[in-house]
């Protein structure tokens, strides 16, 4: 006679967290809970970037009303956005939707892309045990090949290079960016900064850049100058 399988309870919120931390610390252990904020669950891995300190990311955010989850991952150099929610496809602050990276694409996910399950413990276990299995698989191969292009990029190292060498009051120039932001309409490739558009002059000049590459020097350039502005900001 065959005994019947009984389904399993519905997950508690308090269960949660646990059942996040034990899977992590079995599949990733590099990667450690570091906070709970704004309803995301953040696991974090430091590396030293020269003076700098990278911070490799798993975001996970659930909703127990629809029992669904949506994981991305980050790689910032800048400590202000660690906990940052915006998406950004950066050489230096990037942060992308897993689901996505799992398809191959590094943009901004569509509605629909989330993990799903029904809400019981077993549910939310097998749910959780293929999200890690795609960090795993997918996002942790993005942070590493983000970490190479970090050390070997040419755009990035004279942008290090040119920061380091700056000396300017790092409060006024932080403000007058995010104006300067706000007035272009959040508009990177619109602002008129000085030191800003000298700076993209300046990468720009950098050999063996391809179209694609140079694209991306405004998103550069502005990244960088936060991140030389922010070091007057105390670290997590």
């Amino acid at each position: 006679m065959e005994t019947e399988t009984l389904p399993s309870r519905s997950l508690r919120k308090s269960e949660l967290k646990p059942l996040l931390v034990r899977q992590m610390k079995l599949e990733q252990p590099d990667f450690r809970f570091f906070t709970f904020a704004t309803g995301v669950f953040h696991f974090q891995r430091r590396r030293d970037f020269g003076d700098y300190d990278l911070r490799e990311m798993l975001h996970l955010v659930y909703s127990f009303n629809d029992r669904v989850m949506q994981a991305s991952v980050s790689s910032r150099l800048n400590p202000v956005h660690t906990l940052n929610p915006i998406y950004n496809n950066g050489l230096i602050n990037p942060h992308i939707d897993l689901i996505a990276l799992k398809a191959g694409t590094d943009s901004v996910p569509a509605s629909g892309m989330t993990y799903q399950c029904d809400g019981s413990v077993d549910g939310t276990r097998d749910m959780v045990s293929a999200v890690v299995a795609d960090f795993k698989n997918s996002g942790i191969r993005y942070l590493d090949r983000r970490w190479d292009e970090l050390q070997s990029n040419p755009l990035i190292t004279a942008g290090i290079e040119i920061i380091k060498s700056w000396d300017h009051d790092r409060t006024m120039l932080g403000n007058e960016l995010q104006a300067q932001l706000k007035k272009a309409k959040f508009r990177i490739d619109r602002i008129r900064q000085p030191l800003l558009v000298d700076l993209k002059v300046r990468l720009e000049s950098v050999p063996g850049q391809s179209h694609e590459a140079k694209q991306g020097i405004p998103r550069l350039a502005f990244d960088l100058i936060e991140l030389y502005c922010s070091r007057r900001i105390a670290a997590y």
